[in-house]
């Protein structure tokens, strides 16, 4: 192999390790694996360039300065891989990363002497090959022997526990360390004296940066895939634009010198509208080929709040949210479920490429609802698998089942909507930081249209059912109407019948003890008389009761006919009064009748109704007072005829007396009379 192959493969591993070593840094500065890693990356690139300047030196003196300065690169990188190792496994051996890194600063500090470099030799095609000192032998039994191996070791035994995405990451690891530092120990026979041993692994280098770099892409190594991918593409598309360009400018320059200035005006004119096409199309193929979705999650986001805020449907809503994320991050499979607030479960509501097959709802599980989805965190089911597998077995087993890979919370406020289920990427990539800080986003925005569009659903769908209720109700209150008019109606014909069959009798009744009374079959002696005329009242009590009971079915029915005769009013009650006389007297009561001063116009009214009310008036009074007086009184006031009847009983309280009779002391009813008008106000 000659010189110029291992210069230019160590200037390449120089460079790529350089930008590697940087992409970390930027990409997280305070954390101390991303620190340690770039310092790695750093004394790897210092090493590989300056192996690259010594085998270009023309002279010993020179070679041996190179030679020494590229073993100084070589002396941390023991210590700077073990301490990456261990903070990369989170194990805290702060006392023997402090005892390794002074002994490598006592290497460092004699990397300059006769001790760790004793001089330069002409082996082989290599005419300055540094040959190394006794302290040298000690940096290699500490860094390689002890730092190297203990690293080794420590990978190994992590491995056979590890699951997942973490295990790929170890095994990545691993195989870049284990070549990178095979290869680089192959020039190592030569610098003690083994003429015959070429450095025919040193190139072999190289897969140090490129392997770790495929594992930082594919399975999420300290997960700077989005900063790799982009710096990707963008230097790729420069590469396009600049190179043609360049190509261009050359043959203008030999050939066609007088039009440079408008050759160099179209190659910048051209150059600024071709680069957003080709670094579109750039992202399409690494979106395809290599990487699993060069999204913008910028743009993602704003379009899909344009579209949440553009409905209220839930379906609508689901196919959004399905069609943002699987445009992005090329997902195999998605699903939305919702929680139902009885049963706790999860309800599949949309799916996309998961075969639930009729499994349309799951249990859920209270510690993985507290720590994780109350929480509003993403679920990666690799990173669950990994922590706590036992813990959470049976739902670990149940996404394994199904193919999910990541699970995001619908929150709002303290309220948990449902979940967003995702399958693994068309590529086989991991879920990166990025890609769950993004669906988190997503999440949160989502939750809330969701909110919204169910409860509009809510709503809607409780006034169609309350439209329905409504109308079930009012068909039964019709159907009740309907059965209470049929009862009605039976009710008043059997008042009407019951009424009309007592009538007969009664009037009989009346009949026999109006002759008995008056001696058609022979005297009675008092005791007989008083006997006889109680009997005469209470029938003619239940004839009045039967009478209105006639009334009450007739009004009901619609059938109360009314007759209209002229009469004289005061006339007519003193007839009443006269009639009533006997039984007030009885009751040891005086009942007095005050007509009017002048004579009072004749009224329309129904002879037997009116009768029948000022009957009711008076004979209420005479059955409510104990003693004393029943006055009835008739006045004219104004253009109404006025009756009232007062007594000396209880009456009414002066708060339960309506408004009109308030200023009659001792009234218990009375009612005005419109002559000619056929009208008369009762109270």
């Amino acid at each position: 192999m000659g010189l110029s192959i291992y210069v230019i493969v160590h200037f390449v591993l120089g460079v790529i390790s350089i930008f590697l070593g940087f992409l970390v840094f930027l990409k997280n500065k305070s954390r101390p694996t991303n620190r340690i890693f770039a310092l790695l990356t750093f004394s790897v690139a210092f090493w590989s360039i300056c192996y690259g300047i010594w085998l270009m030196m023309d002279n010993q003196q020179s070679a041996l300065l190179w030679s020494r300065l590229l073993n100084l690169g070589a002396t941390f990188i023991p210590v700077f891989t073990l301490h990456w190792i261990l903070l990369l496994l989170k194990k805290r051996k702060r006392n023997i990363l402090l005892f390794l890194y002074f002994v490598t600063f006592v290497f460092a500090l004699f990397s300059f002497s006769n001790f760790y470099i004793s001089g330069t030799k002409s082996v082989l095609q290599f005419p300055y090959w540094p040959q190394m000192g006794w302290l040298y032998v000690l940096f290699l039994i500490a860094g390689w022997g002890g730092m190297i191996l203990y690293g080794y070791l420590l990978l190994i035994k992590e491995l056979k526990h590890a699951t997942g995405f973490y295990k790929e990451q170890i095994k990545f690891v691993l195989f870049g360390l284990i070549v990178g530092y095979l290869g680089g120990s192959t020039n190592y026979p030569l610098m003690i004296g083994l003429d015959w041993f070429p450095p025919i692994g040193s190139p072999f280098v190289i897969a140090f940066p490129v392997v770790f770099g495929y594992a930082m892409v594919r399975h999420r190594l300290m997960d700077i895939k989005v900063v790799l991918r982009k710096y990707s593409v963008y230097i790729i598309s420069l590469a396009s634009i600049i190179s043609p360009a360049l190509g261009i400018k050359y043959v203008v320059n030999n050939y066609f010198a007088r039009t440079e200035i408008w050759v160099d005006f179209l190659i910048l004119i051209s150059s600024i509208a071709l680069f957003p096409a080709l670094k579109n199309y750039y992202y399409r193929l690494a979106n395809k080929y290599f990487f699993s979705s060069l999204y913008d999650d910028r743009a993602v986001i704003a379009a899909l709040t344009d579209k949440l805020r553009s409905t209220l449907e839930v379906k609508r809503i689901y196919k959004f949210i399905a069609d943002a994320l699987i445009n992005s991050l090329h997902a195999k499979a998605f699903g939305i479920l919702t929680v139902e607030e009885k049963s706790g479960k999860y309800a599949v509501q949309y799916n996309r490429g998961f075969a639930v097959g009729r499994q349309m709802k799951f249990a859920g599980d209270d510690n993985l609802y507290k720590h994780y989805i109350k929480k509003g965190k993403a679920i990666v089911v690799e990173e669950l698998k990994e922590s706590s597998y036992v813990k959470y077995k049976r739902m670990i087993d149940l996404f394994n089942h199904y193919g999910v890979e990541i699970l995001i919370p619908l929150n709002v406020k303290d309220k948990t909507i449902g979940l967003v289920a995702i399958g693994a990427k068309e590529s086989g990539d991991m879920y990166n930081n990025e890609d769950i800080q993004f669906l988190e986003i997503i999440g949160a925005q989502s939750a809330i249209a969701l909110e919204n569009a169910l409860l509009f659903e809510e709503t809607k769908n409780f006034g169609i059912k309350l439209e329905k209720e409504v109308e079930k109700a009012t068909t039964d209150l019709r159907a009740a109407n309907v059965q209470l008019k049929k009862l009605d109606q039976a009710k008043s014909d059997f008042v009407s019948i019951a009424s009309h069959q007592l009538r007969t009798p009664l009037t009989v009744i009346k009949g026999y003890i109006s002759m008995m009374l008056e001696g058609s079959f022979g005297e009675l002696g008092d005791r007989e008389q008083d006997s006889l005329e109680k009997v005469y009242e209470s029938n003619e009590r239940l004839i009045r009761l039967v009478e209105d009971l006639l009334n009450i079915s007739r009004i009901e029915s619609g059938r109360l006919k009314y007759v209209f005769a002229s009469l004289q009013f005061s006339d007519f009650v003193s007839k009443i009064v006269e009639e009533l006389s006997g039984y007030a007297t009885k009751r040891g009561l005086r009942l007095r009748l005050i007509m009017p001063k002048e004579k009072l116009p004749f009224i329309e009214i129904d002879k037997e109704k009116i009768r029948q009310v000022v009957m009711n008036l008076i004979d209420n009074s005479i059955k409510y007072t104990k003693q004393g007086t029943i006055k009835v009184q008739i006045e004219k006031k104004a253009k109404t005829i006025q009756f009232c009847v007062s007594d000396t009983g209880l009456g009414l309280r002066a708060e339960e007396k309506p408004i009109c009779l308030r200023n009659f002391p001792g009234a218990r009813a009375c009612f005005w009379l419109i002559p000619k008008a056929r009208v008369w106000v009762c109270t």
